[in-house]
């Protein structure tokens, strides 16, 4: 005999019972759960096996319910209303909301992709706010981890783009390249472009501080030589890493889209030799996949990274 405590059938065949009961047709709930005539039938059968119980008689070619299913089908309607008010407070209290989505974002972005987000994601979810939050590669990942964030789009670092249970979406590419300040009086020669890391490797540099995936990228262009990087300031936003620059003659490797507002940053870009590209991704939980306003932002990052 089970035991009391464990539920005798399931929740899928209790769903098609009360479809069931709700609708008084075995075709028209066929009809409704996209299952043939038989299917239902042999699941009704199934649940009185299940539960020890008859719950309907045959009359005719219809079934017709027992007083016993009334009262299951009672209970089902008060238990699937608990249990949809429990699955809501669960998402609630790992911070979903039906009306928010809280994007994460290294601070680069919101040069681009996030203002072509706000602007055409309310487009096909109006009653969705989009949320930003900046931070570091490393930060963003642990807060997207412990449903902190619903969604974050950053650098990929080689362990980005292998987390467990998330759905990995390139948005786009860039390359790095070398900057220093507009009025900077250690500008390179034009015989030294482009900029190898034997030059680098002189230069006084200023780098975002580890656990930023920039750094990582900027780590990457040194390990692969035997240079060493002499870095003189570490900085935990990009804009405050460009700002610094204009105040001496130091330099630093950042994204080069950043160069559609070098006039206003008042930095000059230099491009690398052996220039690699990078990739950016949208990373989300695989179990909001499906939700629409995972749905609508997936499709807004494929429709920036298609874009003319």
């Amino acid at each position: 005999m089970p035991s009391q405590n464990v539920l005798p059938t399931t929740i899928k065949k209790l769903e098609v019972f009360s479809y069931f009961m709700q609708h008084g047709d075995v075709s028209v709930v066929a009809n409704k759960l996209s299952l043939n005539k038989l299917s239902i039938y042999r699941t009704l059968h199934e649940l009185e096996d299940d539960i020890e119980c008859k719950l309907f008689i045959k009359s005719g070619r219809k079934l017709e319910a027992l007083e016993s299913a009334n009262v299951l089908y009672h209970s089902v309607v008060e238990a699937k209303n608990i249990l949809m008010n429990g699955i809501t407070e669960a998402k609630l209290s790992s911070g979903i909301n039906p009306t928010q989505l809280r994007v994460g974002t290294v601070n680069s972005l919101s040069v681009d992709i996030i203002p072509w987000l706000l602007q055409n994601y309310s487009k096909r979810c109006a009653d969705v706010e989009l949320l930003f939050h900046s931070d570091s590669n490393e930060n963003l990942t642990e807060k997207l981890k412990h449903n902190e964030l619903d969604a974050i789009i950053l650098y990929g670092d080689g362990i980005v783009e292998k987390l467990p249970n998330m759905i990995v979406q390139k948005v786009f590419d860039d390359t790095l390249s070398y900057v220093t300040g507009k009025n900077s009086t250690n500008k390179p020669k034009q015989s030294e472009l482009p900029i190898t890391v034997d030059y680098l490797s002189k230069q006084k540099l200023m780098a975002l501080k580890q656990g930023f995936g920039l750094r990582r990228l900027f780590d990457e262009i040194f390990e692969s030589s035997f240079y060493e990087p002499m870095i003189f300031s570490e900085f935990s936003s990009i804009f405050s890493l460009s700002f610094s620059l204009k105040a001496d003659d130091y330099g630093s490797l950042l994204p080069s889209r950043l160069k559609s507002i070098e006039k206003q940053l008042e930095l000059n870009f230099y491009p690398l030799a052996n220039q690699k590209k990078y990739s950016i991704y949208l990373v989300f939980p695989r179990a909001t996949e499906r939700t629409f306003q995972m749905r609508a932002l997936a499709a807004e990052c494929r429709m920036y990274g298609i874009r003319e």
